[in-house]
């Protein structure tokens, strides 16, 4: 017999006294357990429902979905913030994090607790302080701690910098500062764009600029101003352009037909159909005379006069005399800018190369060139193509029926280096025009990192290194781009599954999986027979493949 039992025999008692006591321990038990359940369930998931996770940490955590519900993970698997907002978006700000409940928003911190109640109909993602929200289409704004500092009261406000915002209440608008007081009361009919404190006003539609004090920088007299760029602004008076500046000086009087934005210091002009340059100071650097001119590249602008091309210097004397033809790419690129040191254009229907000097540096005997890629250019004569460098050295003489610039991804990645195709295969021809890789593969592309090529056998892709040897022999399906931001680390696809190579070409994730994504915060997101979860750069898993 149990001890127990026995024990409560020798006492005396009924063994249905001993029972209620055993029950009464066993329901306390039961209770406890249930507790530190409960608190367990608190950190981990609910019960029941699918949970569905993101794609990229960001600042240490990452979204899921559970019954439609949206929560946070941290790195360890660990619940941050229960599954209950209908949608939550991160900022750049590490512990501002805007969530969505019953239709309202709010703020949770990197600790899920709740910093601001969802309350407001919409709120500003969180990048800035004050943060400006709405509430029965009102407009306020609150700390990103929390604090109100402004109830939604206002028509409008704008976007907070240097400390200031417009606003708009009863038809006029205003400036109010981050603190919640009213720097200038509504008056305007319009404000709109605020850079570096200074605010552009319409008044009786005509335009003029403000501080963030309220002070009046320019009176509206102004038909229109423009966006600012490096606090400067083109604007129109009495249907003539003049620029000025964010303290409301004077660059250039207004007496153009057109001014274009400033790009390396100088904006074209426009009067009487004719063309011209003026600088950032608004000095007048050539007066507009010119059929045509061109963005200065390298200190060197093209103008056009009586339909011939030269250039002028940056102070707008001319360096090189008009005696030229604009010539252009397959595609419809200008090739006569300065692009690097030196410029292809044409005569007399021939195309060229011609350096800053005006010196030519390949005569006019070409029917075609290609724009400059990775300081190589392709040449074409008598539908023969060759290459030439920057130098305008010929490095491989017009002897190939078919040549091609090293370009990938629409221009992103270029090679120091140019594709040739003989027999219907392709080889590589390195900047000194020395034959690099025989033709051998059915494509090849660059990489645009460390000078790795990507080259196809079949259906097949494979890595080579800058001078031609085989890092990765064609046998993935598909190789990815190095790019900075996935570690340079390169996905790649073997037979459906999914890993990384690094740039030697050596598998640091094995292809197993039937998805993957991009690196950020030092880890991937996996997938694998309908489960997700993240790996790190050397594959180890961080985040359990127990997700969908």
């Amino acid at each position: 017999m149990d001890n127990h039992w026995e024990n409560c025999y020798n006492f005396g008692k009924k063994r249905g006294d001993c029972m209620n006591k055993f029950l009464k321990v066993g329901l306390i038990g039961a209770i406890l357990f249930s507790l530190v359940l409960g608190t367990l369930k608190s950190t981990t998931f609910a019960a029941s429902g699918k949970i569905f996770i993101g794609k990229e940490f960001y600042h240490g955590l990452v979204k899921f979905k559970q019954n439609g519900k949206y929560g946070m993970l941290d790195k360890k698997g660990k619940v941050i913030v229960n599954s209950q907002y209908q949608n939550i978006d991160q900022s750049k700000r590490t512990n501002v994090i805007r969530v969505q409940k019953n239709k309202k928003y709010g703020f949770i911190n990197q600790k899920g607790k709740v910093i601001v109640k969802p309350q407001y109909d919409f709120a500003e993602l969180g990048n800035t302080d004050p943060i400006v929200v709405t509430k029965n289409k009102k407009y306020g704004f609150i700390h990103s701690g929390g604090k109100i500092i402004v109830k939604p009261k206002y028509q409008e406000i704008g976007k907070f910098q240097n400390g200031a915002a417009y606003f708009k209440s009863n038809g006029k608008y205003g400036i109010i500062n981050t603190k919640g007081r009213i720097v200038l009361p509504p008056t305007y009919d319009k404000i709109t764009q605020n850079t570096d404190g200074v605010f552009t006003v319409r008044q009786d539609k005509k335009y003029g600029l403000i501080n963030k004090q309220g002070k009046v920088i320019v009176s509206p007299i102004y038909q229109s101003i423009g966006s600012f760029d490096n606090r400067l602004a083109k604007f129109k008076y009495e249907g003539k352009y003049g620029v000025i500046s964010t303290e409301g000086t004077l660059i250039t009087e207004p007496k153009y037909d057109w001014i274009s934005t400033f790009y390396n210091g100088f904006a074209q002009t426009r009067l009487n159909n004719k063309f011209g340059f003026i600088n950032t100071k608004g000095n007048l650097i050539a007066e507009p005379v010119y059929d045509m001119v061109y963005l200065y590249r390298n200190g060197l602008a093209p103008v056009v006069k009586d339909g011939k091309l030269g250039f002028l210097d940056t102070t707008g004397k001319m360096k090189i005399q008009p005696q030229y033809e604009e010539a252009y790419d397959t595609d419809g690129s200008a090739l006569f800018e300065f692009w690097q040191n030196a410029a292809i254009i044409m005569k007399d229907g021939k195309y060229g190369i011609i350096n800053k000097e005006g010196q030519v540096l390949l005569d006019f005997n070409y029917d075609l060139i290609n724009m400059y890629r990775g300081g190589l250019a392709i040449i074409i004569q008598n539908n023969q193509y060759g290459v030439v460098n920057e130098k305008g050295r010929v490095v491989v003489e017009p002897s190939y029926k078919y040549l091609r610039p090293a370009v990938y991804l629409d221009g992103e990645f270029t090679g120091n280096f140019v594709i040739f195709k003989q027999n219907n295969k392709e080889g590589v021809i390195n900047s000194k025009g020395k034959v690099m890789v025989k033709e051998k593969y059915d494509r090849i592309d660059p990489f645009g990192y460390k000078g790795l090529i990507q080259v196809k056998q079949g259906s097949k892709y494979g890595v080579l290194s800058s001078n031609g040897k085989a890092l990765v022999k064609p046998k993935y399906r598909e190789i990815g781009p190095f790019y900075k931001s996935n570690s340079y680390l390169a996905d790649v696809n073997y037979k459906g599954k999914y890993g990384f190579i690094n740039d030697k070409g050596k598998e640091v994730i094995a292809p197993k999986y039937d998805q993957v994504g991009s690196f950020k915060e030092g880890v991937v997101y996996v997938r694998k027979n309908g489960k997700a979860g993240f790996v790190d750069q050397k594959g180890k898993v961080v985040l359990k493949l127990i997700y969908y």
